[in-house]
């Protein structure tokens, strides 16, 4: 039996997601912000306008590793088969979550990306007519980013561990044709349809409140306060 590949995990740090996402060809126009709520008037003040992809950091469990979480689609009467389904990476590589969840975020918004950049190109040379990258050639590019960029998983404020299982998972939202997805590379059927929006910003929406608080609320008493957001918007001039 192969050993499973890993990768140094990311540490929930907007300026190590940032400089990971501009290397990956995201424009210099958008970065990742830390979001601290997403329904206090306030806090939501903060947060430069629209949010374009919602990266969630939380702690694992039995409930969230649960097959009926991971394989239950709650809006299976909204998908189509139209073939235009966003872009969602297979979790093959260890402790990669936080990568996934850049690759999720980018490639839903490719309009963010430089021409000629390393993501792009791979999309457009590995186009899928279901959006969905789970193969060897896609295993092969995420681990080479992971050793291309491994400085960078080491510019957080805690030493990343470089062996052993990380007990927390990121996950993305994005907007794509008018629905919000939930995009998790542990889910084998892929992206998970939330329902339909008419607004492109994330921030603000009660399908993506809502399922985020239906993870708080699942959590381990003990590990509430592992939660973090991440969001993909432009910067405050």
């Amino acid at each position: 039996m192969s050993t499973q590949r890993s990768v140094i995990p990311l540490e929930s740090n907007p300026e190590v997601f940032t400089q990971f996402a501009h290397n990956l060809g995201l424009d210099e126009s958008h970065e990742f912000v830390d979001i601290y709520s997403l329904t206090d008037p306030d806090l939501l003040g903060f947060v430069p306008r629209p949010v374009k992809a919602l990266i969630l950091l939380f702690p694992l469990n039995e409930v969230f590793e649960s097959e009926k979480n991971l394989r239950t689609d709650d809006n299976t009467e909204l998908k189509t088969n139209d073939g235009n389904q966003p872009v969602w990476f297979k979790q093959t590589i260890r402790n990669a979550c936080g990568l996934y969840g850049i690759l999720h975020s980018l490639a839903n918004n490719d309009e963010l990306l430089k021409t000629d950049s390393p993501l792009l190109n791979f999309l457009k040379s590995n186009q899928r007519d279901n959006g969905q990258y789970a193969d060897e050639i896609t295993d092969d590019f995420v681990v080479s980013l992971s050793e291309d960029n491994a400085e960078r998983f080491r510019q957080g404020q805690t030493q990343a561990p470089e062996n052993g299982e990380v007990d927390l998972h990121f996950i993305t939202f994005v907007e794509h044709n008018g629905k919000i997805y939930e995009l998790d590379g542990r889910r084998p059927t892929g992206a998970k349809l939330l329902g339909v929006t008419q607004d492109k910003d994330l921030l603000g929406q009660s399908l993506v409140s809502d399922r985020v608080q239906w993870y708080m609320d699942n959590a381990d008493e003990e590990s509430k306060l592992n939660f973090s957001l991440l969001g993909l918007a432009q910067p405050w001039n």
